[in-house]
């Protein structure tokens, strides 16, 4: 469209618009789709990151104009933006050299941001040609990066994969190591059981405990005595692993050992310890859950409330604790003692946890009635 009709159109809409009227539908562009483009291209330069990502995803809608623009943005100065390209560059760069090159620049980014989504954009390019550019991020000072460039091997080369896995799980690395053990368990390495058993006695307490979640996924029942020993770790993470496998086994020859983590220094110890003895504890663990109902930390009590109601009739000692609990400040442990309550006593009283403080305290009346209608009354000489 020339100059001349251009003003000519403006000016058409003007008196259009002065008088009243809608403005006549501009004249379409011939050379919309490359005039978008250039003007996308403009755009990259401004100021304002908002603008800059607008305009890359409009050009992302051109492939065949948009690589050599995203391989120059790639050097843009901004990190965010650099990242955004690269993740452009895997939608529309799949196969062209120039892309991948611009991905594999974007490797050795100073930002791990830009890095982890140079990584991802090259697993779904699924360009294998570029695993010797990801090997040395195994080594990435950043864990994320490190983490990423495992499961990217992992993903360029199916194949392979098995076999690089259980050379990582050898790693001098720990981060590299737990996450060669997530990939060999995504990928059901027949061997699994072998390999996490053989970490167990790492020396990185994270990988020993996924090795213990590994194991307790694959494992079998010979595997109990070897939870049973992990209960022994020195750290939270390796006991609190290895006291969900025994609580996923039904171990119940695990229940003295549980007891005693009770007294575990660590909160999140004696939680998994009171909900594994909700499933998987003899009569022995009733006292010791009873003991919890006064514990400082409204969780636990809570969890002791709500595996004492899994002993149903074996818990009634605990009656008179759960009734207490009704009136506590927190409402989930007032929601799992009257659930408790329901379980052992196999009756309800329509308690509301988010009750007021006057409907509770008619509850608790109902329930002490209650309880003592249950109890068993005395025999007569």
């Amino acid at each position: 469209m020339s100059k001349l009709h251009t003003l000519a159109w403006v000016l058409g809409v003007g008196l259009v618009v002065a008088a009243g009227e809608a403005p006549p539908p501009q004249p379409p562009r011939h050379d919309d789709e490359p005039h978008r483009v250039v003007e996308a291209i403009a755009r990259l330069k401004l100021p304002n990151r908002k603008d800059r990502l607008r305009a890359l995803r409009t050009i992302q809608r051109f492939p065949d104009k948009a690589i050599p623009v995203l391989v120059r943005a790639a050097r843009n100065d901004d990190a965010v933006f650099r990242a955004r390209v690269a993740n452009a560059l895997a939608l529309v760069g799949k196969g062209d050299r120039d892309a991948l090159w611009a991905l594999a620049l974007l490797l050795r980014d100073p930002d791990a941001f830009v890095r982890r989504e140079a990584i991802a954009a090259l697993v779904t390019a699924g360009d294998a040609s570029h695993i010797p550019s990801i090997e040395p991020l195994l080594g990435d000072p950043q864990q994320p990066v490190r983490a990423d460039a495992v499961r990217a091997l992992a993903a360029l080369e199916p194949a392979k994969a098995l076999a690089r896995m259980k050379t990582l799980v050898a790693h001098t690395d720990p981060r590299v190591r737990r996450t060669a053990l997530q990939e060999l368990g995504r990928l059901n390495a027949p061997d699994l059981a072998a390999v996490a058993s053989s970490l167990l006695k790492d020396t990185d307490p994270g990988v020993r405990g996924d090795a213990a979640a590994a194991l307790s996924r694959v494992g079998g029942d010979d595997a109990v005595p070897v939870f049973i020993g992990l209960l022994g770790d020195r750290d939270a993470y390796v006991r609190t692993t290895a006291i969900a496998a025994l609580k996923r086994r039904g171990a119940r020859q695990a229940t003295p050992r549980l007891i005693k983590l009770l007294d575990d220094p660590s909160i999140n110890v004696r939680q998994a310890a009171v909900a594994a003895l909700g499933v998987v504890g003899t009569r022995a663990a009733v006292p010791p859950l009873i003991a919890q109902l006064s514990a400082p930390v409204p969780k636990l009590r809570a969890q002791a409330a709500l595996a004492l109601g899994f002993f149903r009739e074996r818990a009634r000692p605990a009656v008179p604790g759960l009734i207490v609990l009704l009136a506590d400040q927190d409402q989930r442990v007032r929601e799992k003692a009257d659930l408790a309550l329901r379980l052992i006593l196999r009756t309800s009283v329509g308690f509301q946890a988010g009750g007021s403080d006057e409907h509770r305290q008619e509850a608790i009346v109902k329930w002490q009635q209650a309880w003592r209608r249950a109890r068993p009354k005395p025999r007569r000489r």
